[in-house]
């Protein structure tokens, strides 16, 4: 009985080990084969992951060309004519104004040439200025910069616009900056002179008017322009254009004009010296005509320095020599003009400016028996009456020193030596 007893244990030792050592086989076997199904897979994720990588360095490296070529900003990708536009700065200004001849109130300009302000007692739009530009830059060489403008004012500065609302064009031109030095901008078209210290957009003066040396000066001129800066403070423009004063956008001759200016600008004062020398239209010499009778040179020599001595105190002074010389019958001679400028910041809304000039004409250049000197002071209040708006009141005296006056008055008797005209203006600039 015994025995049986321990044939029957050992019988079932037997199986209970057999199970266990086969058991223990299939399980090192489930888990050799997990073991290499997990290194598949990490082989495949490694892959994945390489695949990632590469194509996150694509989209890098393809980013980096859209944002180079001007494309892509921090809100994301934008068309290129978007991108187009985001370089081109729009601006102006509109000025409307009321003037009121003093003496002499039935006469536009009181008869005196040098008086840009046209019409008398009345109200007028003065400008409707638009300025497109698209400045050149070492990343995109290439621009253009036009100036649209309708008005009384503009027109009788620029000549060639009609007062029937008909918009013209100040200046347009073409532009292209050299990689020639600290660069050199090459502007081809109908081009604003350089000389002077006032212009013809209102908004870039003190005053409603503009002064009696600004009258003795070209305005824009149709040719080519050569700018650039040699120092951080010293820069020089030249150019070649097709008259000194008369800009009719052509020329049929090989009579040119010449002109140049080098430009100073320190820390509060600066310094322009420049002139213009060439061939001009033969009204500028008091004659008219074809072939020799047409001949009229002109050269202008110009200095203007500025200056802010404080904080609220803007100055600058202008001195302009103009010297004529043409055929036989043509008026020659030399005319001296000096003006000089100031704005009082009474506030940071409110100011006052004054100017005051002379000028003296050789009789030889104007036609007449005796040398002719004008006079003018101008003061004008200005105050920023919104953002944007502004508002000027001015009262202007002219006053011919000697010679034989302004013009007719209107009786027809005698001469008008006097002027004297109160302007309102407001404009507002965008």
């Amino acid at each position: 009985m015994r025995s049986n007893l321990i044939t029957v244990v050992t019988a079932v030792a037997s199986i209970v080990l057999t199970a266990g050592v086969a058991t223990a086989d299939q399980v090192q076997e489930q888990l050799m084969l997990m073991e290499q199904r997990m290194a598949e897979m990490e082989d495949r994720l490694q892959a994945t992951s390489d695949e990632l990588a590469a194509a996150q360095a694509t989209v890098v490296e393809q980013k980096d060309l859209l944002i180079d070529s001007g494309l892509y900003e921090d809100e994301g990708l934008r068309s290129g004519a978007g991108g187009f536009f985001e370089s081109v700065d729009i601006s102006g200004v509109a000025a409307a104004s009321y003037n009121h001849r003093v003496i002499e109130g039935e006469e536009a300009t009181g008869g005196n040439p040098l008086f840009k302000t046209p019409n008398a007692n009345t109200f007028q739009l003065d400008q409707i200025w638009m300025i497109v530009d698209k400045a050149p830059t070492e990343d995109s060489r290439g621009g253009f910069h036009a100036e649209f403008v309708a008005g009384t004012s503009a027109n009788s500065q620029i000549g060639g616009l009609n007062n029937d609302g008909t918009v013209g064009i100040y200046s347009a031109y073409a532009s292209y900056l050299a990689p020639v030095g600290n660069g050199v901008q090459i502007d081809l078209g109908q081009i604003p002179t350089p000389l002077g210290a006032e212009v013809v957009q209102t908004n870039g003066n003190y005053f409603i008017t503009q002064g009696a040396v600004f009258g003795l000066q070209p305005v824009v001129h149709t040719g080519v322009a050569f700018t650039t800066q040699l120092t951080d403070s010293l820069g020089f423009t030249g150019g070649i254009v097709n008259d000194v004063y008369s800009d009719t956008g052509f020329s049929g001759d090989n009579d040119k004009a010449y002109y140049g200016q080098f430009q100073y600008s320190g820390d509060t004062f600066g310094l322009n010296v420049g002139g213009i020398i060439g061939d001009a239209d033969a009204g500028e010499c008091g004659v008219a005509g074809v072939g020799n009778n047409a001949e009229c040179r002109v050269s202008l020599v110009d200095v203007v320095l500025s200056a802010d001595p404080t904080d609220n105190l803007s100055i600058w002074v202008n001195y302009d020599w103009k010297h004529s010389n043409g055929a036989s019958n043509a008026n020659n001679g030399d005319a001296h003009g000096i003006s000089g400028a100031g704005r009082l910041a009474l506030s940071d809304d409110m100011g006052i400016s004054s100017r005051v000039e002379y000028i003296w004409t050789e009789d030889t250049l104007a036609g007449a028996a005796d040398d002719s000197e004008l006079l003018t002071v101008t003061g004008t209040i200005d105050k920023t009456l919104a953002e944007g708006l502004v508002g000027r009141l001015e009262l202007r005296y002219d006053t011919a020193i000697e010679g034989n006056g302004f013009a007719a008055r209107g009786d027809a008797v005698g001469t008008n030596n006097d002027s004297l005209v109160a302007l309102w203006q407001m404009y507002y600039e965008f």
